[in-house]
């Protein structure tokens, strides 16, 4: 299952600092249209969970936002939870953040992350905060899920790390699903992420042809020497 970052255990946050950074990635004058969409995620056999997502719009600007839940066998495994909001311009077609902001919950320990500016700042229930310098290039969410595939090679970030997109191939596929999903030809778009720590994944996302509907029909995430992930968009709602 693909989350907007890996869980950090180790810190939470401190309740008042949430209203404080929406604020930070509001829009002021609201979007003047939305769309929701609803992942439904799967790891090997198992329902994972979902992402449910709402993106609005006004002009250029956008405003991405989600949940993202696990569900199923996964959460008798392990509880988390989390929430994100990105907002930034469509220049030329791709996604130009200008805030990020990621709240996780794993069931003993919260956080919250906030990208803005030139620093992301991270805080902690335990009194303890970091700053760091923001990662080039755009988050991962907006890129994922709103820049046009198949990409050309591309710097996105979780707030705290900047990691490469790299296309390896594109190719026209006919995807069957079941009826809740998506079938019918589309265009898939293979990756090889490359991470600051020298490590690959492998990521596949699959587009209608045609653009309807306009975001991912499925993604998969391929990790050595474990189940692969899958996302499939839900459009029997």
């Amino acid at each position: 299952m693909i989350r907007p970052a890996a869980i950090r255990s180790t810190r939470a946050f401190r309740p008042g600092l949430v209203g404080v950074a929406f604020v930070g990635v509001a829009f002021v004058t609201g979007s003047a249209s939305a769309e929701e969409m609803r992942y439904d995620a799967q790891v090997a056999w198992f329902h994972a969970g979902t992402i449910s997502m709402t993106l609005g719009e006004n002009g250029d600007r956008y405003e991405l936002s989600g949940v993202v839940t696990i569900a199923g066998a996964m959460n008798r495994l392990f509880k988390w939870r989390g929430q994100f909001a990105a907002t930034g311009r469509m220049v030329e077609g791709f996604p130009t953040t200008k805030a990020y902001l990621l709240l996780e919950d794993d069931g003993e320990t919260r956080e919250v992350l906030l990208a803005f500016g030139d620093r992301t700042t991270i805080h902690a229930t335990d009194d303890e905060s970091e700053e760091l310098p923001v990662p080039p290039g755009s988050d991962l969410m907006s890129v994922m899920f709103l820049a046009p595939h198949c990409l050309a090679e591309t710097t996105v970030h979780d707030g705290e790390d900047a990691y490469r997109i790299v296309p390896e191939r594109t190719s026209e596929r006919n995807l069957n699903q079941r009826s809740r999903y998506y079938s019918g030809p589309t265009i898939r778009c293979d990756y090889r992420f490359r991470y600051v720590d020298g490590s690959t994944r492998r990521v596949s996302v699959w587009i209608a042809e045609g653009g309807d509907p306009r975001f991912p029909v499925r993604v998969q995430v391929r990790v050595p020497f474990l189940p692969d992930g899958v996302l499939r968009l839900r459009v029997d709602r």
